[in-house]
């Protein structure tokens, strides 16, 4: 019996399939099949009553499971001492993030890279739904994305929101919405809209309703097309006040940026990172964590 027989065994429980596991953990059908059942034969018991539709745990394979879950969190707290202790160990943290977030996670980072010398991060620009695959699919440790209800209705992922950011309407100085207070989106259904694909586009798909939805006549991911085309006075644009300000979108003026409100109060999107329940901070994450709740503290002082 080995750690690995012990990890395939709880992700196939988790999982209900073989074929998913191995999709999962990037390791073939065969390779887990023949594990389990080296590992049964060794136990001597039967952990799981195979079908055509899955693997289910047998009575001893759920006591099993649950033991099998305890040794591998064990072993996680072990290797974050190790971790914490070595000084030359070479360590890897793995995270995502929606754009409009990166300019706060980059100074986080930075503190974090002169705390941990050793440490390397592979960071990578993607949308929320991208995120939670990648997060599910064991490709990141942490993400950090829009909270959607996606994310609120799955309960293998646990997530903590870090901070809000406003949603407003950007026009052209010039635009009749310009003189506005305030913005519906019954006041701009009708207008020219370039959005960002990405969170801020799979936000409004996930908490407008239908017959509120909008069409959007240039769809980018390119944020001088979305500033040109606002500039212009050829379209509008629905933007946090995170992308405003990262991008300096207010700088020449050409641009006002009008509050996107909703039952009478301003549309806010959250922050928030996001992990597989079943796994641990590693030490770098919850260092990395610290730092930006000090940074977020301090935007709002």
């Amino acid at each position: 019996m080995n750690l690995e027989q012990l990890e395939y065994l709880v992700e196939v429980a988790r999982t209900g399939s073989i074929s998913t596991t191995a999709h999962n953990l990037h390791v073939s059908q065969s390779a887990i099949s023949k594990s389990i059942l080296r590992l049964e034969q060794d136990l001597g018991v039967t952990l799981f009553t195979r079908s055509r539709t899955g693997a289910i745990p047998t009575s001893v394979g759920k006591q099993l499971v649950s033991k099998a879950e305890e040794i591998i969190d064990k072993l996680q707290d072990f290797k974050e001492i190790v971790e914490e202790h070595s000084s030359n160990a070479d360590k890897t943290i793995k995270l995502a993030t929606v754009p409009m977030f990166l300019v706060i996670l980059s100074q986080s980072l930075e503190l974090l890279m002169n705390d941990n010398q050793h440490t390397q991060i592979d960071i990578t620009e993607k949308s929320s739904k991208e995120i939670i695959h990648d997060v599910r699919q064991h490709m990141i440790d942490v993400g950090f994305m829009v909270l959607n209800n996606e994310l609120k209705s799955d309960k293998e992922l646990d997530y903590k929101v870090l901070m809000e950011a406003k949603t407003y309407v950007c026009v052209n100085k010039n635009s009749p919405l310009a003189g506005k207070e305030y913005l519906t989106p019954e006041d701009v259904i009708d207008e020219r809209i370039v959005i960002y694909n990405g969170s801020i586009k799979e936000w409004f798909s996930y908490y407008f309703d239908h017959n509120e939805s909008f069409k959007y006549s240039i769809i980018t991911n390119n944020i001088e097309t979305i500033k040109g085309s606002i500039a212009k006075g050829s379209a509008i644009s629905f933007l946090s006040e995170l992308t405003i300000k990262n991008h300096d979108f207010l700088t020449t003026g050409d641009i006002v940026a009008i509050p996107l409100l909703l039952h009478g109060n301003q549309i806010k999107m959250q922050i928030a990172w996001v992990k597989l329940k079943k796994n641990k901070f590693s030490t770098a994450s919850k260092q990395l964590l610290k730092h930006l709740k000090h940074q977020i503290d301090s935007l709002s002082n």
